[in-house]
């Protein structure tokens, strides 16, 4: 999920954000402290977890205490964003890792999470250049199939929760595991990304104050131009500027959340209205859709969710408690 920078050719390729991103080098951040917070009730294990393709992919799994082959436990995996990110999808921002909050708040609620570096990310082995949302989407079936080895997971209370391009990826694991207890799509779209896209960059040119009015309407006339650039240089981008996420969430029957912040312009909020439709459309019976007051793309409470702002957003940077609370207790109600 990486930053949209205010420079406008840089922009450019980064016009993806935290939704669409075009992919960006491969990050090797320093380690990370992955173990679980002093007295809390789960433990955490390092764990790697082998894909189909042969690549192993590093990850964290945190596990309530006491479950056990005779108590097994509800567990999710969670899916990032799109660009490289590490399985707390960290960002940069002073407190930001979201996954890891998540992992906390479900552990304190007896749900195991697994969450995984990004393959060619951080410890884990595998490449990701040139890697398409169907191949994240298998690494995450990996990540379920692991799960369901572990005597102390309950293999029929299981579930993913995909944020940006994660909540696409999402459907996508579901339609192939139909056996799933529930799916969450933070901050998703409905239409093909190269909707997003679009929206996305027609919003930085307007906020880009370098530009005179001139120039913003020759470069906001030029997107659809620009993007088939993006799309013929990147077997990624190709994915997934054509990828129909509608079409997916219509072959869905797995109880879904879908969540969205009102202040996001990375993924315009109307998507929600969209989603649900969609996943309504498929006959899905278990489908419930929020859009929250106050919150940008990351869900976090921000005056005018633009991504060049993000930096500037005072720290700790974290997703708001009412934003989590609504997923883990959608989750603990179909996973315990």
């Amino acid at each position: 999920m990486p930053f949209l920078r205010r420079s406008s050719l840089a922009a450019l390729s980064l016009a993806m954000a935290a939704t669409v991103g075009a992919q960006e080098p491969v990050r090797k951040d320093p380690p990370r402290d992955y173990s679980a917070p002093a007295g809390a009730p789960y433990v955490a294990e390092e764990v790697t977890v082998t894909t189909p393709a042969g690549h192993t992919l590093a990850g964290t799994l945190t596990l309530p205490r006491g479950a056990s082959r005779a108590a097994p436990v509800g567990a999710i995996v969670t899916i990032t964003g799109s660009g490289p990110q590490d399985r707390d999808e960290a960002l940069g921002l002073e407190g930001y890792r979201p996954f890891r909050q998540l992992a906390d708040s479900l552990g304190r609620r007896g749900i195991a999470v697994l969450r995984m570096d990004d393959r060619g990310t951080g410890a884990s082995k595998g490449t990701f250049r040139g890697a398409t949302s169907a191949d994240f989407a298998e690494d995450v079936r990996a990540g379920l199939a692991y799960l369901r080895t572990r005597p102390e997971i309950d293999a029929r209370k299981l579930g993913v929760v995909g944020h940006s391009e994660g909540a696409v990826i999402a459907p996508m694991v579901a339609e192939k595991e139909p056996a799933l207890a529930g799916i969450v799509l933070l901050a998703g779209v409905a239409q093909p990304a190269r909707s997003a896209l679009a929206f996305q960059l027609k919003n930085l040119y307007e906020h880009d104050t370098l530009l005179t009015v001139a120039r913003r309407d020759s470069a906001i006339a030029a997107i659809p131009q620009r993007i088939e650039a993006m799309m013929a240089a990147d077997p990624w981008m190709r994915f997934f500027l054509t990828h129909d996420p509608a079409a997916t969430m219509r072959r869905v029957r797995t109880p879904v959340l879908i969540l969205t912040g009102a202040r996001d312009q990375q993924a315009a909020p109307e998507q929600v209205v969209e989603q649900e439709a969609a996943f309504r459309a498929g006959g899905n019976p278990d489908v419930t859709a929020r859009v929250l007051p106050g919150l940008n793309h990351l869900f976090v409470v921000d005056a005018d969710g633009f991504p060049g702002n993000y930096r500037k957003l005072p720290p700790p940077v974290m997703v708001q408690p009412e934003a989590l609370g609504i997923v883990v207790d959608w989750l603990a109600a179909r996973l315990r």
